[in-house]
């Protein structure tokens, strides 16, 4: 046993460890426990440490609570990390208890605790006396704001003298702002430090109170002086500068402490009344934009009187320049950056600054990729500057070619067809582009990992000409110039193209190129016979539509001349930019007939179907089908145009899916004609092409085979099938043709190599002419027989003899016949060989029910091409 006084001493100080240990404490919940270190208790059931943080469990609505030993009070600091991770309210929020009369935090205890959330949504100082609280630190309110994360580093400070500070890093990012502070000393003695939390039903705040990093004891001694974070121009004559932590008025309102270059001052200095960390600065003279302002600091000190020293800002001050359209544009679109070629992985869109002397800040400007506009965040832009836009998770991947922001919300590209908008603040658009995979002109590049870049950057229009598949080695040119980089002048006029008759009191007019569409509705539109504008709309870079005073007259062919219109870089349209255009009238069978048809062409190449308007009708073509037919059942429509395009009588058009494949494959083509258009499958060997009219009548139709070919052929991949003569029937296999070989073996877009016009009739039976050289050369292919009757029920024979009287071809046996008629012979036999050349004779024998006999009997002579 120990002497009295030495019992005396151990007891002494035993009390003294004891009540040092009671005073002060950390818990970083490490151990993942409430036990170990320091020993928390009350609702122990409520919460966990399992996560390695203090983590509520309360299933529903509570007011519960944790509290452990301490008795800080005085030169004392308290700092802890939360996150309630929800929205919290007047019935959701957390108390920490920094000084607590008594373990049990809901027994209306006394003491001082800082709320997180309440009505106002802040983090405040309270004191309480047995339950009733007493404001006294109040930060802004809607701070803690989100409704699924708000972290927070919270610090209190009191001073021996009873001035209490209440500190908060928003975001938990290492920066404090002080909410302010006071003097109370109401209470100067304490049992428990504790947290308390205020929970309704709202489900959001189940499980997502979250506490850590608790640290009680003395003040921490601070020996670090302050340092500039950051100098911000705020307008010409002021500037902000921000310190790492609270500063001392007198010091930080000194001008001699503060030093600006080039050639400018600090007339005045004032601390900010509520962050203490930072200071306004007013100049003695103005900024000129566009210059950088190097402000050093010496001497301002922190509130324990550590003095800063050399402490080194820059300030980049200018007054954003107004973007005129144009100014800004988007010049590289990577749209399909998979499979990788040497960019990263990622989508992004680059835009360019063209102009040479304006500097634009890009805040509240939208981007928008055809959903939502996104929000652009500030950045400066200088002339001559490029810019990545990308979403947030690519700006690490893309940042090494050069600057990269992120706009709010996702940026995501479709391959093909995405519309591109680049708005100001004001909602005026400074660029726009829709893009098109067509555009890239490359069978490989299309499939991915190659950008597409704007050729010309000072040709302010963007269009398919102006654009191109980068031919950079790694795919794109991410903030640098475009590998297809080209200024070319436009010097070209543009040209009215054609009119589009929509309705009788409404027409479109297509021009060669992009237009400046802001002068469409100055343009002059002058329409003779007379007819009166009453409204100009703009449908696209190239296209205006009119809307007439009067109604058009259905068949009458009407002139429209342009006028005072430009193209993008100002070339002023044509003086003799005329077109003519007419009122489609209704179309019915026989009035279009299919004129030509390719169902096997070579190799992956295209079908295609040509038509003949032989009536005397100006026709439209819009909502016209082709279609094909199985087992006699008509399917697969597939619409030719949905425009108002014209076919005038005697005109003929061309449908196909590649227009360049036929162009290229066919050199003799009118492209002029062509309508690109998706088709029905036509097989090769047979099948039947189906022409409808918009309500899915028939119009025509043909039931092709390999036998109505020129028999001697070696292939007829390649070769169409062309209609001899448009006025007679479509079902008259001798009505169709190979296409000569002299022309390519087709006619695309004009009149057959095998066309035969109709026959004069003379008398009862009529050859014209009666040479032919059926060689497929396109001259006198076939022998064309055309026959009249007075009265209609003939039945007719007709066969072909050689001189010695042998019969080698059968071309009508025992078949009713029309009124007028006509047949063709190829000069194939029966056998399937060509006839040798020579005369042949030409036998007819007709009868009706009445007895009546016509006989007829003709020569001709076949004659074959000398080489």
């Amino acid at each position: 046993m120990y002497p009295a006084n030495q019992r005396l001493l151990v007891a002494a100080s035993t009390l003294l460890a004891s009540a040092f240990v009671s005073a002060q404490f950390t818990d970083d919940f490490t151990d993942m426990d409430l036990i170990t270190g320091a020993v928390w208790s009350g609702n122990n059931a409520l919460f966990t440490a399992a996560t390695g943080a203090m983590q509520s469990q309360s299933p529903g609505a509570a007011n519960y609570y944790l509290s452990t030993p301490s008795t800080q009070t005085t030169s004392a600091q308290w700092d802890y990390f939360i996150n309630l991770k929800f929205a919290t309210s007047g019935a959701n929020y957390a108390d920490v208890y920094l000084m607590s009369s008594a373990a049990d935090l809901q027994s209306g205890v006394s003491g001082y605790f800082v709320r997180t959330g309440g009505t106002a949504d802040r983090v405040e100082l309270f004191r309480s006396d047995a339950g009733v609280v007493t404001s006294l630190i109040a930060s802004p309110d809607g701070i803690v704001n989100s409704a699924s994360n708000n972290p927070f580093n919270i610090q209190v400070k009191r001073e021996a003298n009873n001035t209490w500070t209440l500190l908060y890093d928003d975001g938990a990012l290492g920066t404090f702002s002080t909410a302010g502070q006071t003097t109370d000393a109401t209470y100067t003695s304490c049992t428990h430090f504790g947290i308390r939390i205020e929970q309704s039903t709202l489900a959001s705040a189940v499980n997502n109170h979250y506490f850590d990093n608790i640290v009680v004891g003395p003040i921490i001694v601070d020996s670090t002086p302050p340092s500039v974070l950051s100098a911000t121009a705020i307008s010409a004559t002021q500037l902000d500068i921000l310190f790492s932590e609270p500063v001392a008025q007198i010091t930080a309102e000194n001008t001699n402490n503060y030093n600006i270059i080039p050639f400018n001052s600090a007339a005045s200095v004032v601390r900010d009344a509520t962050n203490l960390a930072l200071v306004h600065v007013t100049l003695s003279l103005v900024m000129l934009s566009g210059n950088t302002y190097t402000v050093t600091v010496n001497g301002v000190q922190d509130l324990t009187g550590n003095a800063c020293a050399n402490q080194i800002a820059n300030v980049f001050y200018f007054v954003p320049d107004i973007a005129l359209p144009g100014d800004v544009i988007i010049n590289e679109v990577m749209a399909d950056p998979t499979p990788v070629v040497g960019l990263p992985d990622a989508e992004f869109v680059e835009i360019y600054n063209r102009t040479t002397n304006k500097t634009f800040d890009l805040a509240n400007w939208t981007f928008s990729d055809g959903g939502s506009p996104l929000l652009l965040p500030a950045f400066t832009l200088a002339p001559g500057a490029y810019l990545i836009l990308t979403s947030a998770s690519n700006v690490p991947a893309l940042s090494t070619f050069g600057p990269v922001i992120a706009p709010s919300g996702s940026l995501s590209l479709v391959n093909t067809g995405d519309p591109l908008t680049l708005l100001d603040p004001g909602g005026i658009t400074i660029d726009a582009v829709t893009y098109d995979d067509s555009w890239y002109n490359d069978a490989v590049k299309v499939l991915g990992g190659w950008s597409l870049e704007r050729i010309n950057p000072t040709a302010p229009c963007s269009s398919a000409a102006n654009w191109a598949a980068s031919i950079a080695p790694q795919g794109g040119t991410p903030d640098a110039q475009n590998s297809v980089y080209a200024i070319v002048p436009d010097i070209t006029a543009p040209s009215l193209v054609s009119v589009l008759v929509n309705s009788a009191t409404q027409i479109q007019l297509v021009f060669s190129e992009a237009m400046d569409v802001s002068g469409f509705g100055g343009g002059t539109y002058t329409i003779t016979p007379a007819i009166s504008i009453a409204q100009v709309d703009v449908i696209d870079a190239f296209t205006v539509q009119l809307t007439l005073a009067q109604s058009l007259t259905i068949g009458q062919i009407y002139t429209i001349a342009v006028a005072g219109v430009t193209d993008c870089p100002g070339n002023m349209v044509g003086s003799a930019n005329t077109a003519t255009f007419v009122q489609p009238e209704p179309v019915l069978p026989g009035d279009v007939v299919i004129n030509e048809v390719l169902y096997d062409p070579i190799g992956y190449g295209s079908d295609l179907v040509e038509l003949y308007n032989r009536s005397d009708k100006v026709l439209s073509l819009a909502n016209w089908k082709l279609a094909n037919e199985s087992n006699g059942v008509i399917g697969n429509e597939s619409p030719i145009t949905t425009t108002s395009r014209l076919l005038l009588p005697g005109q003929y058009v061309l449908i196909t899916e590649n227009s360049a494949n036929i162009a290229s494959t066919y050199p003799l083509s009118h492209t002029d004609r062509f309508v690109e258009t998706t088709m029905p499958s036509y097989n090769n060997g047979n099948g039947v092409v189906v022409l409808q009219d918009p309500l899915g009548d028939t119009l025509d139709r043909f039931a092709y085979n390999d036998n109505l070919h020129f028999a001697l052929l070696n292939s007829t991949e390649g070769v169409s099938l062309e209609r001899v003569n448009p006025d007679r029937p479509t079902s008259d296999n001798t009505n169709w043709h190979s296409a000569a070989e002299t022309v390519g073996f087709a006619t695309p877009g004009y009149q057959n190599s095998q066309y035969s016009a109709n026959t004069t009739l003379h008398g009862a039976l009529t050859i014209e002419t009666a040479i032919f050289s059926p060689d497929n050369d396109g001259y006198q292919d076939l022998l064309t027989i055309a026959y009249k009757f007075d009265a209609p029920g003939f039945t007719g024979t007709m066969k072909v003899f050689d001189i010695a009287g042998r019969e080698v071809k059968t071309l009508l046996d025992n078949e009713l016949l029309g009124t007028i008629g006509a047949i063709s012979w190829d000069g194939i036999m029966e056998t399937g060989d060509l006839a040798r050349m020579g005369p042949y004779v030409v036998y007819f024998e007709a009868f009706d029910l009445s007895g009546n006999v016509e006989k007829f009997r003709e020569t001709v002579v076949l004659a074959h091409k000398l080489d």
